[in-house]
């Protein structure tokens, strides 16, 4: 296995990413940085994580980490192997979360590695909404 550079494209979290039959165009519908909750532990509505990086060639290990930074509590994690023909090309990952547990309202941090290597991360706040009280 050489040494790699992958480039991100793309990091996104999203409402829902649609694939065209035929093509393979990716449509990738509501995209987010924050989500709201009146209780604690929540898990959330399914939704997605976007991925595309571009610049390696080969087969190497992924993966894809959300960490709660305020103590490094894992919410998900996501690994497997990508195959990459000609470094030229854009690989495009597409993530569906059904059950990833949020803890506590705060900062969540998204690592996306190719091969080892960090290829890019992004933030997600996770934001207490008060509930709705009756006057």
């Amino acid at each position: 296995m050489s040494a790699i550079e992958p480039v991100l494209v793309a990091l996104l979290f999203a409402d829902r990413v649609l694939v065209e039959e035929g093509n393979h165009k990716k449509t990738i519908v509501g995209t987010f940085t924050q989500f709201y909750s009146e209780k604690f532990p929540v898990v959330f509505p399914p939704w997605f994580i976007y991925a595309a990086a571009t610049n390696f060639a080969g087969e190497f290990s992924f993966s894809v980490n959300l960490v709660l930074e305020k103590d490094q509590q894992v919410v998900l994690g996501i690994s497997g192997k990508v195959k990459a023909d000609n470094r030229n090309k854009v690989n495009e990952f597409i993530f569906p979360i059904q059950r990833a547990i949020f803890p506590s309202a705060g900062t969540y941090s998204l690592t996306f590695n190719i091969g080892g290597v960090q290829v890019g991360s992004r933030l997600l706040e996770v934001i207490p909404q008060p509930q709705n009280s009756m006057s």
